[in-house]
């Protein structure tokens, strides 16, 4: 009979927390000595992929981890296409690494496919169809780029049906191919982006650029999660990538001495060799964030246990209906929510702790929360 793994010592969780804190770049100038995310293209090159279904949120996962940013600047990156945002992983709209938007789908569209085919049997999407709409939507994107709406409207008139949510499964559809992304914001929005012709608009997102091998593929990212994420297991990266364990292993299998190793409460946890190097000393014991909501923190891992008490996940996640709550985190531990509400022109923002906390705590809280208010005012 096979023996259950050691429960995890509260003291490791708090480890793999802080530690993830340093990998994530969510504590400035930590680890010392690392080269610096300077840009929100940095940041996202840093991470492999970032999770962006709400873009707001997802801008501010791009700010917090930029001291000093501002939406502006998070924008112009999604202008310029320094930053692509696309369905890369698990069906899931993310920001992208433009010259890893064809490798990354490469990898994870065949799964996404799979995934999605009951849906297009249901709605009557065939390969023969998306096929013939590719170049109709392409060329309506041209170099200006075009909103959902004109998309729509163009589908509909190659004849085929965008009512309901067949139009929205369209366009999932079309954007596997690696042709079409969300780059420039749509104007006069500040929530919507325009899809793009992603060759001929986003550097280094053509297909002739951005030609690797599969298992190259798989490689580059399966490093750049572990280097971002670590500590973590085989299992979070499977995950993340929505793909099965074993393209993982193998991976890891070609890395050598570019990852470090631990293990903790009988699981292996791969991380880089400079975030290793805080194992004794992890740092952040004393850092208040106020996170977006979907951030990579917490969601960048299959095993949230390390970061998230399990009595608090319906607080964070009401009902476990997949849309999460903005959090705040303190000393790597989720603590609370937190909200933002807006009269006139007027937007503040309003912690939700878990648990009685005291003035000093609260005013870190406040101070968090204050620097995304800057970040949007910016």
């Amino acid at each position: 009979m096979a023996t259950a793994p050691a429960p995890m010592a509260s003291s490791d969780r708090l480890r793999l927390a802080r530690l993830r804190l340093a990998a994530q770049g969510l504590l400035p100038g930590i680890p010392a000595g690392s080269e610096p995310a300077r840009t929100p293209a940095d940041v996202v090159r840093r991470m492999g992929m970032m999770q962006a279904q709400d873009l707001v949120q997802a801008c501010w996962a791009l700010g917090v981890r930029l001291p000093g940013s501002t939406l502006a600047q998070v924008h112009a990156a999604l202008e310029s296409g320094g930053v692509v945002r696309s369905w890369g992983a698990r069906g899931t709209l993310m920001f992208l690494d433009p010259k890893m938007l064809r490798p990354l789908l490469g990898v994870t569209a065949p799964r996404m496919r799979a995934q999605a085919a009951a849906t297009w049997r249901r709605e009557n999407i065939t390969e023969a169809e998306l096929e013939s709409l590719l170049p109709v939507v392409v060329e309506r994107c041209a170099t200006a780029g075009a909103s959902r709406s004109a998309l729509m409207e163009a589908m509909s008139a190659a004849g085929s049906d965008v009512s309901g949510q067949r139009g929205y499964h369209l366009l999932v559809a079309l954007s596997l191919s690696g042709e079409l992304v969300q780059g420039r914001m749509e104007p006069g929005s500040g929530t919507r982006q325009l899809f793009m012709d992603s060759s001929q608009w986003s550097p280094g997102a053509g297909p002739e650029a951005t030609a690797m091998d599969p298992e190259d593929a798989v490689r580059e990212i399966v490093l750049r999660y572990f280097r971002s994420h670590g500590p973590a297991t085989v299992a979070d990266c499977a995950w993340w990538l929505g793909l099965g364990l074993t393209p993982v292993r193998a991976a890891l299998k070609t890395m050598g001495d570019q990852l470090a190793t631990r293990e903790l409460g009988g699981s292996v946890y791969h991380l880089a060799p400079e975030i290793d190097a805080l194992w004794d000393d992890a740092p952040g014991a004393r850092s208040v964030l106020a996170l977006p909501g979907f951030d990579e923190f917490l969601l960048g891992y299959k095993d949230r246990t390390a970061t998230l008490a399990p009595e608090h996940s319906d607080a964070i996640a009401p009902g476990g209906n997949g849309v999460f709550r903005r959090t705040l985190v303190s000393g790597g531990q989720t603590v609370g929510t937190w909200q933002v509400e807006t009269t006139g022109k007027e937007r503040s923002a309003v912690a939700v702790p878990f648990a009685q906390t005291s003035a000093s705590h609260m005013h870190r809280m406040n101070s968090s929360m204050a620097g995304y208010l800057d970040f949007r005012a910016g």
